[in-house]
């Protein structure tokens, strides 16, 4: 009895996620290309995570550790059967979250994709978290928060989704300094990247940074 319990239990669970891709493909870009999924990741967020490192980045920063994945069209597609790896491990009840790396989620051709993935994670998942990895910078106005890159600037809905964001270039000359000075930097290059709340700090109306 235990086996067929389990059977019908893996079942509803593959037809769970396989709903969660389609929605996903229905309601925004189907492709975007990524270099990775990682699984029980401790190194890119609280908790063991996935991770998804998708392709694309213009931030292009002296000493990235990643520089394979500045062309938008490394990497290979994120179709519906790439996408089923990431989804059946978020699901897994030790999984704490889902994280967005690269690259940059955040690079154009990214957005709207990653964005829909984001919903679909609160959607489906409430209880676990999003941390978002990006070269951009969070700023604000009188109109509120946005992403800014120099000229290059947009705001972004989806932002609502991310629990941790992780903001700013990597400064490898920031990095010698922080080496040099026995700094740790925790989930982040450079401690010239903020590790910001961004639920404290949509509530609040200004930007909250955690302690680490």
């Amino acid at each position: 009895m235990d086996t067929i319990y389990d059977l019908a239990e893996l079942s509803a669970e593959q037809n769970e996620i396989e709903q969660i891709e389609s929605e996903i493909s229905s309601g925004s870009q189907s492709v975007i290309n990524y270099h990775n999924i990682t699984h029980d990741d401790m190194l890119n967020g609280d908790g063991l995570r996935v991770v998804l490192w998708v392709a694309g980045c213009s931030h292009k920063c002296p000493g990235c550790h990643n520089p394979q994945t500045w062309d938008a069209n490394s990497g290979i597609p994120f179709t519906d059967w790439e996408a089923s790896e990431f989804w059946e491990w978020l699901a897994k009840p030790w999984t704490q979250g889902a994280t967005f790396s690269g690259g940059d989620p955040l690079f154009c051709s990214n957005r709207t994709f990653i964005g829909s993935m984001m919903t679909k994670v609160k959607e489906k998942y409430p209880n676990k978290d999003i941390w978002l990895y990006t070269g951009y910078t969070l700023e604000q106005d009188e109109e509120g928060f946005f992403f800014a890159d120099g000229e290059d600037t947009f705001r972004y809905e989806a932002l609502q989704y991310v629990d941790v964001l992780v903001d700013g270039k990597f400064d490898m000359k920031q990095r010698e300094v922080d080496i040099n000075n026995h700094k740790v930097c925790h989930w982040r290059g450079s401690s010239n990247q903020r590790i910001i709340d961004v639920k404290k700090t949509l509530e609040t109306g200004n930007i909250i940074e955690r302690r680490k």
